[in-house]
């Protein structure tokens, strides 16, 4: 219909139809329908369930609640904050890069890098253009590092955990 004409009565239930659907307690009961029940550690547990559609109008203000077994929760420090892994991989990726090599000219990646970053700075308010040499040698630095830390991350806590064979006086144990 056009804006000026008034709406038919048609429309007017759909607004009442929409109005009604948002009060309160409608929406306690829609988020009640589409929220599950879910069981943390699946071992032995029912594991996740579908809500019961019949529940009261009191059981919908309380809530869900989520059944937890003591001990099967996710670890809270999941990070590990070392910082050993990062200070050798970072060491890891610098020393090598800064290694002369042929390919650039008896110069090393990170030298060839930080020399570019140099050279965009005497022309500082503009950037580098798309075909600047200076977004390989950035690229290929920074994959790099980004790589190692991972893998030195993944390494250091692997091993520490015992991922990759045993550690000290256990791997003289198993040899003896």
């Amino acid at each position: 219909p056009y804006h000026d004409e008034r709406p038919s009565e048609k429309e007017k239930r759909r607004t009442n139809d929409r109005q009604r659907r948002a009060t309160p307690k409608r929406r306690n009961e829609l988020a009640t329908m589409m929220t599950t029940r879910c069981q943390v550690g699946l071992k032995g547990g029912k594991g996740v369930g579908l809500p019961r559609l019949n529940r009261s109008a009191a059981a919908t203000r309380r809530g869900v609640a989520v059944n937890a077994k003591s001990g099967d929760t996710f670890p809270r420090d999941w990070l590990k904050r070392d910082n050993f892994p990062l200070i050798a991989g970072f060491l890891g990726w610098t020393i090598p890069s800064s290694i002369p090599v042929g390919s650039y000219e008896g110069a090393s990646l990170f030298y060839r890098l930080n020399e570019s970053i140099a050279d965009q700075f005497s022309h500082f308010p503009t950037g580098p253009q798309v075909n600047d040499p200076f977004w390989i040698y950035m690229l290929t630095w920074h994959i790099g590092l980004f790589l190692t830390l991972t893998l030195a991350k993944i390494g250091y806590e692997g091993r520490k955990e015992g991922y990759f064979g045993p550690i000290g006086s256990d791997a003289k144990k198993i040899s003896d």
